[in-house]
């Protein structure tokens, strides 16, 4: 089990990480950027990093779950209740991913930066929505696997 939450730690922290740092810069940067040269960088992340985080994501969702099953075999009360509430917000994070982002990311794919969409703001503000929404989400689901991972040490 401590392998999993191990497991479940390095890819939960990677995504929620790379959230934080998206929120506090890229999403900041984007904000003052005028149509051409926001569409040039939202499509060159897409074009980066579109194919890795959707596997990331669910990986993570993944291993959050395998964690809660192997958890459940061994009836471990808070714990469980942490790694239940760990891929709860997961299952929110991957929620609003799909209603919000995801569909930018997939229009950000095929961007000219030389002619970019007439709707970009609302495209960018639809993305940058979810994306405050989701890491908070992704924090907490971090957060409650970490204290369920140490909460045996905790209460010996």
């Amino acid at each position: 089990m401590a392998g999993a939450q191990f497991l479940s730690l390095i890819l939960v922290g990677v995504v929620a990480g790379s959230f934080v740092g998206t929120q506090l810069g890229q999403v900041r940067v984007q904000n003052a950027l005028d149509a051409r040269d926001f569409t040039l960088v939202k499509h060159g992340f897409e074009v980066a990093i579109g194919g890795v985080m959707p596997v990331l994501v669910i990986g993570s969702g993944v291993s959050i779950a395998l964690v809660v099953v192997l958890v459940a075999t061994n009836r471990r009360g808070p714990v469980l209740v942490l790694s239940a509430l760990a891929l709860l917000l997961w299952i929110a994070v991957i929620g609003v991913t799909l209603r919000y982002n995801v569909p930018v990311n997939k229009l950000a794919a095929d961007w000219d930066p030389a002619s970019p969409p007439e709707d970009w703001e609302a495209l960018r503000d639809q993305w940058h929505f979810g994306h405050t929404v989701r890491t908070p989400l992704a924090v907490g689901s971090f957060a409650c696997l970490a204290m369920g991972a140490v909460w045996p040490q905790l209460v010996r």
